[in-house]
């Protein structure tokens, strides 16, 4: 049987027309998946000053200015060690109070930014109709720029870890895993807010509800808490929120200075290529009807 499709192929086409359709997917296939990097490599001087002007405008007219990024970490994390070290008292097992104040930041700092980016992103189409319209400025860097300026929140906030780190004269080699994790994060994020900035021009009850869903995100990460101290009978729900996995993965590298374990890294690489990659073809699609009707 596999003879005879191939012969009637080869018949077909005057040559192997069973490898010839295997190329034409392959190569279409790869052509896809490349096609995200090329805009954004097309388009990465634009989308930086983007960012750099939205940084400053969301800072404009305050005293401060830009400092804010490292005033606002500092400011949210004191709070969040007040409460759970002093009035909650709580101690997870094997953590002195400062690496628990620590573990508390490398957990809060992706929280924050990842919910700055969802907030922001979101509406970000809705508030730029125009731009849909717009090849100068292709519509999927809408919202990479609000993530990539969220995504200032969290360099600075696990740059300031690093540096306590080194004052007090610790060094890991699983820092070098930092990069992977924040790009992973990051290609995360971008899918999740393309998906919800696409909804929201259709159905505003999205941003509505986005608020409620951050609560929950918030509640069911591991962040002022460790897995170990969760039921296991409630074990599970760490596990089928994404988002845990990066942040147990920045504490573990950051405060633990050890990799994640190889299914919490594997889970954080695989829902960011699935997110991102999915999302944008979606997206793409999605603009092309919605611009039909703008």
């Amino acid at each position: 049987m596999h003879c005879n499709v191939f012969s009637y192929a080869t018949v077909l086409t005057g040559k192997s027309g069973f490898c010839t359709s295997v190329r034409v997917i392959q190569g279409t296939n790869m052509a896809n998946l490349k096609e995200p990097y090329q805009l954004f490599y097309r388009h990465r001087r634009l989308l930086w000053d983007a960012v750099k002007q939205s940084l400053r405008e969301r800072h404009a007219g305050s005293v401060l200015g830009l400092a804010w990024l490292i005033l606002g970490p500092l400011i949210l994390l004191s709070l969040y060690a007040l409460l759970y070290t002093v009035v909650f008292q709580v101690r997870p097992i094997g953590l002195s109070v400062t690496d628990y104040i620590l573990y508390i930041s490398a957990g809060l700092i992706p929280f924050i930014a990842f919910a700055q980016a969802l907030s922001a992103g979101t509406v970000a189409l809705s508030q730029n109709q125009a731009l849909l319209l717009n090849r100068m400025f292709p519509a999927e860097l809408i919202p990479a720029r609000e993530v990539l300026v969220a995504g200032a929140f969290l360099v600075m906030g696990g740059f300031m870890i690093l540096v306590y780190k080194l004052f007090t004269g610790y060094i890991s080699w699983a820092w070098l895993l930092l990069p992977v994790i924040i790009l992973s994060m990051t290609m995360a994020t971008l899918g999740c807010v393309w998906a919800l900035s696409l909804t929201n021009l259709f159905l505003k009850d999205v941003q509505q509800a986005l608020q409620y869903v951050i609560i929950m995100i918030l509640i069911a990460s591991p962040i002022a808490y460790t897995p170990d101290m969760v039921p296991p009978a409630l074990r599970i729900l760490l596990y089928v929120n994404p988002f845990a996995y990066y942040v147990m993965s920045f504490q573990s590298v950051l405060v633990l200075g050890a990799p994640p374990p190889p299914g919490i890294l594997f889970g954080c690489i695989a829902f960011a290529f699935l997110a991102f990659h999915g999302m944008f073809h979606v997206f793409s699609m999605g603009k092309r009807v919605i611009a039909d009707q703008i």
